[in-house]
């Protein structure tokens, strides 16, 4: 007896219970997949029929969908924490099909949360020392003349105001996570690319978004480097996971780019009607 199998609408074909196990084995066919039969009344998902449709013989579960402990700082119990930091950020930066291919879709947001705020607080740390670096070259010769006291004085207050955002900076964190994973995975939906749950988006999003922070170590161009950087894992990573193309992945991870750059540009047009011909005006006047 046939079996035929749907994906997102698409006719995947009829198929004989021995090809769709060896399919489903083999990571051809997905649990996600609608499945349907002479017999059954509806549609039901591959996964949940699997083992019905051959009575007596198990399958196992496609290598596609695996849950093993990756990356490493899943496992930081076993190697230990800091070679565990070092080897995720390696393997999520240099490898990350590999890595989110194999990635552990269980286990809670604590350890991935963990991780971002570790070494995002790294990078935001040196791009404080960086800045109060700078300002302290800036300022006058050591004279304390009046000048020079209001800008040391001015000086200490900046330097406050950094202590004051390193310590509040771990909370903020955590608002950042659980809201720019929850704008990727609306932007998922959106595509139809949302397979795996909040916690799987939210464990790419992370990782990627901690590994990426150790760029603001260089100065200057650093932060620009690595969020090219992490805009190319982060889309790898959901590809991997969810299981769904890079283009598609792409344009989940780029659509909150364009609607912000849409948005200035309509602002920007806006104030430029309102208020250009007057400042044109204004400089005819002058001239």
């Amino acid at each position: 007896m046939k079996i035929h199998l749907n994906r997102q609408g698409q006719s995947l074909g009829q198929f004989t219970a021995l090809e769709v196990r060896s399919g489903f084995r083999d990571g051809k066919f997905f649990a996600t997949d609608l499945a349907w039969q002479d017999g059954m009344p509806m549609w039901r998902p591959l996964g949940e029929v699997i083992d019905t449709i051959a009575p007596g013989e198990s399958v196992d579960s496609p290598p596609a969908l695996p849950e093993t402990a990756e990356p490493a700082w899943e496992r930081r119990g076993e190697v230990g924490a800091v070679p565990a930091l070092f080897e995720t950020v390696r393997a999520v930066l240099l490898e990350p099909a590999a890595t989110f291919a194999r990635l552990k879709l269980g286990g809670g947001f604590a350890g991935p949360l963990v991780f971002f705020i570790i070494l995002q607080m790294v990078g935001i740390v040196a791009t404080e020392a960086y800045n109060w670096t700078l300002r302290v070259l800036g300022l006058p010769g050591m004279v304390l003349s009046q000048e020079n006291a209001a800008a040391l004085t001015a000086q200490m207050g900046t330097s406050f105001g950094s202590l004051l955002w390193i310590v509040v900076a771990p909370v903020f964190l955590v608002f950042a996570a659980f809201v720019g994973t929850a704008i990727t995975h609306v932007c998922l939906m959106l595509v139809g690319g949302a397979r795996r749950p909040f916690e799987s988006t939210f464990r790419v999003y992370t990782y990627v978004s901690g590994s990426i922070a150790l760029f603001n170590l260089v100065p200057c161009c650093g932060w620009f480097v690595g969020f090219i950087w992490g805009l190319v894992a982060e889309i790898i990573g959901l590809s991997e996971v969810h299981h769904i193309s890079r283009g598609r992945a792409a344009v989940a991870v780029l659509l909150p780019i364009f609607l912000c750059c849409g948005l200035v540009a309509a602002m920007v047009l806006a104030g430029w009607l309102a208020y250009g011909p007057a400042f044109l005006e204004t400089l005819k006047n002058q001239s």
